[in-house]
């Protein structure tokens, strides 16, 4: 049961993240092939997409995450690095509405 709600709530940010330009996907684009954490190149800077999500109380993550021999491999620029946000059971359809928002006005 937890695995299908998160499967429900990643599936739309997925999608927004796929068809928004400035974004590129690191992984699946399927939710039922991934875990509920979500990592992505931005046009923006990361560091300043993750200040104003937090901005409006929307925790993410940026950086290279130590893996820097991927990010090469995948020919991603490692400085910039990439964001990363993630939830799980207890995360609700309106908090991911929420980023998706917050996404799409920031980036």
């Amino acid at each position: 049961l937890i695995a299908d709600y998160e499967t429900t709530l990643l599936q739309p940010l997925l999608d927004f993240v796929v068809q928004k330009r400035s974004l590129r996907l690191l992984g699946p684009a399927r939710a039922s092939r991934r875990a509920p954490t979500v990592s992505f190149m931005c046009k923006a800077n990361a560091t300043e997409v993750v200040t104003a999500l937090a901005a409006q109380n929307i925790i993410a993550g940026c950086g290279n995450y130590y893996a820097l021999r991927l990010m090469d491999a995948m020919e991603l620029d490692a400085q910039h690095g990439a964001v990363r946000v993630s939830f799980t059971h207890y995360t609700s359809a309106e908090e991911v509405s929420r980023l998706i928002a917050a996404l799409d006005q920031i980036t």
